[in-house]
């Protein structure tokens, strides 16, 4: 049998927070079966959609009810999980401080 869990009831319609999703998964015990009905969520955070994902794959979790724009998101941090990182260039200098006086001095000048 599976536990179900209506994220609205415990969160509302928007999960914002990797601590939202955390507080959820302290409630889930290993070995037992989980459906997670997304149903009237609208918003996900990608840190939150994130955790999601390492709840679905650190337990037994079937999830429902997504709306178009929380499964784009949850789509994309599922492919990110596959995707090497790439960091590009940003151009951005590099300033080296040795001390907070540094710090202070460099960011009164710009």
């Amino acid at each position: 049998m599976k536990h179900v869990i209506k994220l609205t009831e415990e969160f509302g319609k928007e999960l914002r927070t990797r601590q939202m999703m955390e507080r959820l998964s302290s409630k889930l015990t290993q070995g037992d079966e989980y459906l997670f009905d997304l149903t009237g969520v609208e918003q996900i955070s990608r840190s939150a959609a994130d955790e999601l994902y390492n709840i679905a794959h650190d337990y037994k979790v079937e999830i429902v009810g997504m709306t178009e724009f929380v499964h784009k998101m949850y789509d994309a941090v599922t492919r990110g999980r596959f995707m090497p990182r790439q960091l590009r260039p940003s151009g951005t200098p590099i300033v080296e401080c040795k001390d907070m006086k540094d710090v202070e001095r460099f960011l009164m000048v710009v």
